[in-house]
């Protein structure tokens, strides 16, 4: 494994606002140990690197969403509601939620045609 250093300023590297990843994981830590404190330092300093991660987790992930193009989003959408339409199909023919599908189906074909119509573009 080659250790090399990548330059803060790196072309298509994303900047993080390392005050508000660091206020998050206040945040969380202090939300996780509302109800019990943890009992020695060290159990302290675990839960705060679980709030870290979880906050540099949640960065990266909201970086990631806003880089996406307005196509990835439809076909993140309808990946989603297809999900849904096989989660409705697994259902029992007499659970409530059926009134729906119609609404999905809609939805689903109109985001295709988007999908087709900015791609001939």
């Amino acid at each position: 494994m080659s250790i090399t250093s990548i330059p803060a300023a790196a072309e298509g590297m994303p900047k993080f606002d390392l005050a508000l990843i660091m206020g998050l994981a206040w945040k969380i830590y202090r939300r996780d140990t509302a109800l019990a404190r943890p009992v020695n330092a060290e159990a302290r300093r675990k839960a705060f690197s679980r709030a870290l991660k979880s906050a540099w987790m949640t960065a990266k992930f909201e970086i990631a969403e806003a880089r996406k193009t307005v196509q990835q989003r439809a076909a993140d959408r309808v990946q989603k509601l297809t999900t849904e339409l096989m989660r409705d199909d697994a259902r029992g023919w007499r659970v409530a939620g059926r009134a729906d599908r119609l609404a999905v189906l809609a939805e689903i074909s109109s985001l295709e045609r988007f999908a087709a119509s900015s791609s001939r573009q």
